[in-house]
């Protein structure tokens, strides 16, 4: 395989050309916006309303989280210019160097981690690929993020002439580089070439349907297009101790997109909060990052010394329920009785297991029988019960999943193994063949670069490849993504996968079946 010997000479975003801001509007931006000229930057000073509206506008639009900051929520620069006039500045009014030397302290020093949990940052992520999103999303607890949806946005829009994906510095210096860009390049153009045919065929087949919907229903259908390089925006929130996570997350990456994410992420935030990095610049972010990258290599060589004989098997598309804890459902019942008695867990498990069935679910059904829609959860007691699951899934649908919080996920580097999927639609419409053959290109070229540029050449897979995701989660958990992802409006392919998840829990804990209430089936 060729290496390159160091990628420290390779930028990432060498190619970055910073959006043209006039002196005023830099002006405008600067008592708000960390930087006006860099693609990732913290925010502060703006009313929590203002900030939730700014980063949910942002993920509905194809501008800059500053551009619609600018355009929609500011005023007037005459009103900001009296604002700032009769106002003392933060620096003079509040004693920042204090707060930072108690956090520095408290948080860098004696490891009081729960503190800088305290501490609230908005961020924003402008360009960066798929793939980097993922990286950022990453984090379980302590991150609420939001991108620029691929259901709901146009994709194919030119910038100086070039569609916006990641051109890795790594393959652009490679022989791979025309291989790379022409690939790609044509799988957009057919993308383009397509949405209008394609939403005219919606509008035949659902002509009841408002221009939203079908709106939607075609950029879900044209978007196994797109490839995990195509540029996004995102913003988030998060705590200061998520993101320490989440900046040495992204430095021990193999990829050069997320280690410089997250060196940029570190410059920014210690503008606002130096202590929030002050371990990560020291012995405990170095060894950390290390340790990350160690697990990730071992991974690798173990599986290389014990599994070289294995040959690897044909992985079905769809749900597989891969291991469930049998107690779970004894579990369930004795918590939803354990608060309203003087037990201990014990005898409420002892007392349980010899509950008739009938009884068993009339606890159940009668815990549950006030629950008004899905966004009253089922209950804490829901969580004793654990499943695994193994989903062959579109790279398009996969998204969507990873980034529910509270569950545990596995994936891989992003191939073809496990082949593409156009889906049934655009077969329908008449444009399979020709979207096939567009991905079976790109299947071609990934393998060629993916032989020296492995983890480089994730960049080429397009949404409607299928790759395999293990999640481990709690039954209540498993309640929350089926109601939330088969509810009106979503994407039928990952409707499918949570129905089917659902439909294999309630197989395997018919006790706990009614809590599935706003599944739609």
């Amino acid at each position: 395989m060729k290496r390159l010997s160091s990628f420290s000479k390779f930028n990432f975003f060498a190619d970055y050309q910073p959006e043209h801001f006039t002196l005023e509007e830099k002006k405008l931006l600067k008592p708000f916006f960390s930087n006006s000229d860099k693609p990732v930057f913290a925010v502060s000073g703006l009313p929590s309303i203002v900030l939730g509206a700014l980063v949910g506008r942002h993920s509905q639009s194809p501008d800059s989280m500053r551009r619609v900051f600018l355009d929609e929520f500011v005023k007037s620069s005459e009103v900001l210019a009296k604002f700032q006039e009769s106002s003392i500045g933060r620096q003079e009014f509040l004693d920042i160097t204090r707060a930072n030397s108690f956090l520095g302290k408290f948080f860098g020093d004696y490891g009081h981690d729960s503190l800088a949990a305290t501490v609230p940052l908005v961020l924003g992520f402008e360009r960066v690929s798929q793939l980097g999103a993922k990286g950022i999303e990453d984090i379980r607890i302590g991150l609420s993020p939001i991108e620029r949806s691929t259901r709901y946005g146009f994709f194919g829009r030119k910038q100086r002439g070039q569609y916006s994906y990641a051109r890795n510095p790594v393959i652009m210096a490679s022989s791979y580089a025309r291989l790379y860009e022409e690939t790609i390049n044509a799988a957009l153009d057919l993308y383009v070439q397509i949405q209008k045919p394609v939403a005219k065929a919606y509008r035949k087949k659902f002509p009841k349907e408002d221009k939203r919907a079908i709106k939607r229903m075609t950029f879900d259908a044209i978007r196994v297009l797109l490839v995990a390089g195509n540029f996004t925006n995102l913003g988030a929130m998060i705590n200061g101790q998520a993101a320490e996570q989440m900046i040495i997350k992204l430095k021990a990456s193999e990829l050069s997109e997320h280690r410089e994410i997250g060196r940029m992420l570190e410059e920014e935030i210690a503008k606002l909060a130096p202590a929030l990095v002050q371990r990560i610049r020291g012995d405990f972010g170095e060894k950390t990052k290390a340790y990350r990258v160690h697990q990730r290599q071992e991974s690798r060589k173990l599986a290389e010394k014990y599994l070289p004989d294995t040959k690897a098997e044909k992985t079905p598309k769809g749900v597989t329920l891969t291991n469930y804890d049998g107690d779970g459902e004894a579990r369930v019942i004795a918590k939803i009785l354990w608060p309203g008695c003087n037990l201990s867990n014990q005898q409420v498990l002892k007392a349980v297991d010899k509950l008739s069935e009938k009884n068993k679910v009339h606890i159940v059904n009668r815990y549950l029988s006030q629950r008004p829609d899905r966004r009253a959860k089922p209950g804490r007691p829901f969580e004793e019960a654990t499943l695994s699951f193994q989903i062959v899934c579109r790279f398009a649908e996969w998204r969507d999943l990873q980034r529910n919080r509270i569950l545990t996920p596995y994936w891989r580097r992003l191939n073809y193994d496990l082949g593409i999927d156009i889906g049934e639609d655009l077969e329908e419409f008449g444009f399979g063949n020709v979207v096939q053959e567009k991905l079976e290109s790109l299947t071609e070229a990934h393998a060629i670069i993916a032989k020296d540029y492995p983890a480089e050449a994730q960049y080429m897979v397009a949404f409607g490849a299928l790759m395999p995701y293990l999640i481990t989660l709690n039954f209540r958990e498993l309640v929350h993504i089926a109601e939330l992802r088969t509810s009106s409006g979503t994407h039928k392919g990952y409707a499918q996968v949570a129905s089917e998840m659902a439909r294999q829990a309630k197989e395997v804990y018919p006790l706990l079946g009614k809590t599935f209430q706003f599944v739609n089936w």
